[in-house]
């Protein structure tokens, strides 16, 4: 989830945060699942290859991306042309997200092969209404707020809406009917309710102030010049670890298939890699000895692509209870890397102050090229690997295409930054 401010310094004080995490999980439970967890019922009830999969991730991460990069502007164009507050377009949009739930369950027929178009309709402009969503959602949590109040806050809310992912990849499992094994919901009927949730949740944009409190620059103290160093390589890892995300997601299901456990749990297994998000959130939080260090920069990535390669690959494995044991180690392994470069990439951009990232782009284009790079090594992996290819070609190719891009996304973030870094400490010796 990607958090770029869209709104303008708002009039008044602060919305209280407990509105606003119950907003954020609830509304994080039906986009876990639609723009996550969707390949995991496109494979059980619309019969998804790989490559359909792959497809749907790239228009997916295309759609959010193209609106998350005009959110701002759009926003405050509709707020001082029709004159409606923030709040009114949050419950537009929330209510869009919902009534989009709607679609594939209006156009289902009990039949093997349901028609795939409404999938695809309700994803691709679902997608990017969420690119309108989150960044208005954070401008509220990070409004009126300043300091180590305006920290917690934003270590709170990444624990809300993280967690409420955990919850949606477990209500999958046993909610969501398959092949040979009933659940109580189809899938479009899941989604349908998925949509109930949406709309029920604006009764909470009650809580919540006309506008964003207005935004405070705070002054910020000295910090140490690695910072710096550090802030521009985390602003490329942060959107590498979005591609590699993209990457994985699409492919998850039949990566995990072939394990030996119920097809009624594969998604709620999946949600392992949730789970260690949360969890390493919140140690991340409460312990603060990474700071400054470059390990955790190496670490990341380490994590993120050992827990790819080990996600994708680990399946393969002959043995059956060896398979389970890399596969969940290359979950728990993925789930940190992501938390820590969110984590980081946050802390840093906050330590260091806003005006020193202007220079390079924006998180929002830095983001969208994760979101639309991942999906498309895939791609690229899938129709380059011929139908007659021996088993396991696949996996190795995505492997190499993904580990190396990502390898390389982090070598040149590093010597770009040092190098930097070092001129500009050149300068102020001069």
């Amino acid at each position: 989830m990607s958090t770029p401010a869209t709104n303008a310094p708002g009039p008044g004080p602060a919305s209280p945060l407990p509105a606003l995490f119950a907003l954020s999980f609830l509304c994080s439970v039906g986009t876990g699942i639609v723009t996550s967890g969707v390949y995991f019922l496109t494979t059980g009830a619309y019969r998804f290859s790989t490559y359909q999969n792959y497809a749907l991730g790239f228009f997916q991460g295309l759609t959010y991306v193209a609106a998350a990069m005009v959110a701002g502007k759009v926003v405050r164009l509709v707020r001082r042309r029709l004159g409606v507050s923030s709040r009114m377009i949050l419950a537009v949009i929330i209510s869009m997200l919902g009534l989009l739930c709607f679609i594939p369950l209006a156009a289902w027929r009990e039949t093997e092969s349901p028609p795939a178009w409404p999938i695809w309709v309700m994803v691709l402009v679902y997608s990017p209404l969420t690119g309108f969503l989150w960044p208005l959602v954070e401008n509220y949590v990070s409004g009126g707020r300043s300091g180590g109040s305006l920290r917690r806050a934003l270590g709170m809310w990444n624990l809300f809406w993280s967690s409420a992912l955990v919850v949606g990849f477990l209500l999958m499992g046993p909610l969501v009917g398959k092949a040979g094994a009933p659940g109580l919901l189809s899938a479009q009927e899941l989604i349908a309710a998925l949509g109930g949730l949406h709309l029920v949740t604006t009764l909470l944009l009650n809580k919540v102030r006309r506008e964003p409190g207005r935004h405070i620059h705070e002054h910020h103290e000295p910090h140490p010049p690695v910072y710096r160093e550090l802030l521009g390589t985390f602003r490329i890892l942060l959107p590498t670890s979005y591609f590699v995300l993209t990457a994985l997601q699409p492919y998850m299901p039949r990566a995990l298939g072939s394990l030996d456990i119920p097809v009624e749990w594969l998604a709620p297994f999946a949600g392992v890699w949730h789970l260690a998000r949360v969890l390493t959130f919140l140690a991340l939080d409460r312990w603060h000895g990474w700071h400054g260090r470059w390990m955790m920069a190496v670490a990341s990535i380490a994590l993120l692509i050992g827990g790819f390669a080990a996600t994708v690959l680990g399946p393969r494995i002959p043995v059956g209870s060896a398979a389970l044991v890399v596969a969940i180690g290359g979950l728990v392994a993925f789930g940190m890397g992501m938390a820590t470069t969110y984590t980081a990439a946050l802390y840093y951009a906050m330590e260091v102050g806003q005006s020193d990232i202007d220079a390079g782009g924006t998180h929002e284009s830095l983001i969208g090229l994760g979101y639309t790079v991942g999906p498309a090594a895939g791609l690229v992996a899938a129709f380059a690997v011929r139908p007659d290819a021996p088993e396991g070609r696949f996996e190795c190719s995505v492997v190499v295409l993904v580990g190396a891009l990502s390898l390389i996304a982090f070598l040149a973030a590093a010597l770009l930054t040092h190098h930097h870094a070092t001129k500009s400490s050149r300068g102020v010796s001069r």
